[in-house]
């Protein structure tokens, strides 16, 4: 992890083979007080989402490094003790904090549950907030109402945001964002009056509007100007009914498609129930011919969300995934998912002009 003073990060680590990381409450409200003490010298927390395998976070950096003197020098108190540096005035980073609280957090879980083994995935990933994701403005008021307030232009800080609060509805937990505790969705609606997320700094940056000013009411989240307003209409906490849905994802990956797709397929099946999934085929590049071989194959899902928001999901995990939205159309990818076939109907059109992906869908139907 490649941390740079001044810049936002989008930082996240699940159970290790998706397995579950927090088995209670008080597991939850623990890994929160570790994180504030770990990587508070270090960043201002902008948003966060605890979820029962998984973690995200989207952090401001303030500093990667800290030195013990600087602590030691801040009104008296040091917190050398809590981030364990090995020698009086040594240097640890923000990497060495994060992997302190994922550390300490595993070794509290294994005593509780009596386990061995890795608890996260050995690898957090992380992603600057820096690009800008092209997204059509009706796009997203047919995905989530009218509730929006967007330029053509659309930050990828703006979206990762909403993906973080989202996230329980996407995995089916909760009907809405806010009925979820274990994310600061609460705070931003003002609902609780949580201490982790630095408000003044989003005010300062220009996200957010009166920060600090009866931040714990309704006005506030009328007025919070983070491409959405945090008043959820129906349509953005993606309420809906129980019934399953059976869709068909297309999948193509030409950079590194063995472990892409594989860590995709892990994502994916934490937010839906994989049914079955194709052969997965080499097939020639369209289009832009001098790339890489694509690989190519289809899975079959069935899933209580919606079409609009399965698309939403997949588009979250490319993101998640750093897929590089300013590469040309037909260029290569780490990972491209498309729903192919939803509820028996085709609605991708390609279907009808691309044999492996008849072939593959075939295989899965």
């Amino acid at each position: 992890m490649n941390f740079e003073k001044g810049f936002f990060y989008h930082i996240y680590n699940r159970g290790n083979n998706s397995q579950k990381v927090f088995y209670n409450r008080e597991n939850y409200l623990f890994f929160l007080k570790k994180l504030k003490k770990q990587i508070s010298p270090f960043v201002s927390v902008v948003s966060w989402c605890l979820m029962p395998n998984h973690v995200h976070l989207v952090v401001y950096v303030h500093r990667n490094s800290i030195r013990k003197s600087e602590l030691d020098g801040n009104n008296g108190q040091t917190m050398t003790s809590s981030l364990h540096l090995p020698e009086p005035d040594s240097e640890t980073t923000l990497n060495y904090a994060i992997g302190v609280l994922l550390r300490s957090y595993t070794r509290a879980i294994q005593r509780q549950e009596n386990i061995k083994g890795s608890l996260f995935q050995q690898h957090t990933q992380t992603k600057a907030l820096t690009d800008e994701i092209k997204i059509d403005p009706a796009y997203w008021n047919t995905a989530f109402g009218t509730q929006f307030n967007l330029d053509e232009g659309k930050s990828y800080l703006q979206t990762c945001i909403e993906y973080v609060h989202l996230n329980p509805v996407i995995s089916g937990m909760v009907r809405n964002a806010e009925d979820w505790e274990f994310s600061s969705c609460r705070d931003y609606l003002g609902l609780r009056d949580g201490k982790l997320v630095d408000f003044k700094l989003l005010e300062e940056e220009g996200l957010i509007e009166n920060a600090g000013v009866g931040r714990a009411s309704e006005k506030h989240a009328q007025n919070s100007n983070l491409g959405i307003q945090y008043i959820f209409s129906q349509s953005m906490t993606q309420s809906h009914t129980m019934t399953k849905n059976i869709a068909i994802i297309g999948i193509g990956s030409n950079i590194d498609a063995r472990k892409n797709i594989g860590q995709m397929l892990e994502i994916l099946g934490s937010h839906v129930q994989i049914v079955k999934i194709s052969t997965f085929l080499k097939t020639k590049p369209i289009g832009i011919t001098i790339q890489p071989d694509f690989t190519n194959g289809a899975v079959k899902v069935s899933t209580e969300l919606d079409r609009t928001n399965l698309e939403v999901l997949l588009k979250a995990i490319e993101d998640e995934m750093g897929r590089d939205r300013s590469a040309p159309k037909f260029g290569s990818r780490n990972i491209d998912l498309d729903l192919v076939v939803w509820n028996g109907e085709i609605v991708d059109n390609d279907y009808y002009t691309r044999d492996f992906l008849q072939q593959s869908v075939a295989e899965v139907i």
